[in-house]
């Protein structure tokens, strides 16, 4: 309880002190989501909260990005408060259109705790971002080696309106049984309203493994946000939007 308590005033802190830095660029959210789940022997449908901030910090030549977050749980599926947070040092090359770098990153649900590290790489081009990164994680509870790769691809319809596709696939090695693969897709968007910092968001996931227990789910997330730094397409490309704990092994809140 320590660790969530010390992760959702992270989160806060964020939240209230990133817009004070005028050069930075990032955002602040909350969000609901609706998960249902399906697998042996279970067949489960729920909603959570969640709230979360990221923030850009340009130093010369290097980004450094924080972001964190904090799901809480009370339904069929899980009643779990689930605090994660990651850091990134980036840098661009090739005439500022690819963004390069690192992170580490660690999710603190109630039982467990996970952390991972890996590279990252993201492709500008003048309405498309383009994303892929590989990491590598441990979980204690579970007492397993994690592995996983994800790409995604994002599309400006204007500065202020975004539309999102992702693919990522995950193996969980536990010591104690067989490993298991686990795959997942995403869609959804954003868009900020005129002349505000204001927006609002969605996003659908499917996940599936035939290891895991012949796990299926479906997972929707709407929200608002808000931006600080400038549009949409300003903070993609700031390096404020690098992936969070939650969704780098295909599990957990969306």
């Amino acid at each position: 309880m320590k660790t969530q308590l010390f992760a959702a005033a992270a989160v806060l802190a964020v939240a209230v002190s990133a817009p004070a830095f005028a050069q930075n660029v990032g955002s602040i959210g909350a969000a609901v989501n609706y998960n249902d789940v399906k697998a042996t022997g279970i067949d489960a449908d729920g909603t959570s909260a969640k709230v979360d901030a990221n923030v850009a910090i340009p130093t010369g030549a290097w980004t450094v990005t924080l972001n964190g977050n904090v799901s809480v749980s009370d339904n069929d599926i899980s009643d779990e408060t689930v605090a994660s947070t990651a850091a990134h040092a980036t840098t661009l090359v090739a005439g500022d259109t690819v963004r390069v770098g690192g992170f580490a990153a660690l999710s603190r649900p109630s039982n467990d705790t996970l952390w991972a590290v890996g590279a990252e790489a993201s492709k500008y081009f003048d309405k498309v971002t383009l994303t892929g990164l590989a990491a590598y994680g441990q979980s204690n509870d579970l007492d397993a080696d994690l592995w996983s790769v994800r790409a995604d691809a994002r599309y400006f319809v204007s500065d202020d309106f975004r539309l999102d596709a992702g693919v990522g696939y995950a193996n969980i090695d536990p010591k104690a049984f067989s490993s298991a693969d686990v795959w997942d897709v995403n869609v959804g968007g954003e868009y900020k309203f005129a002349n505000t910092g204001w927006s609002t968001f969605a996003k659908y996931t499917h996940t599936e493994s035939d290891d895991l227990a012949n796990l299926n789910a479906e997972a929707v997330k709407v929200g608002f946000r808000y931006t600080f730094g400038g549009s949409l397409k300003t903070r993609d490309r700031s390096g404020a939007d690098l992936i969070d704990a939650d969704t780098l092994f295909g599990l957990g809140v969306r």
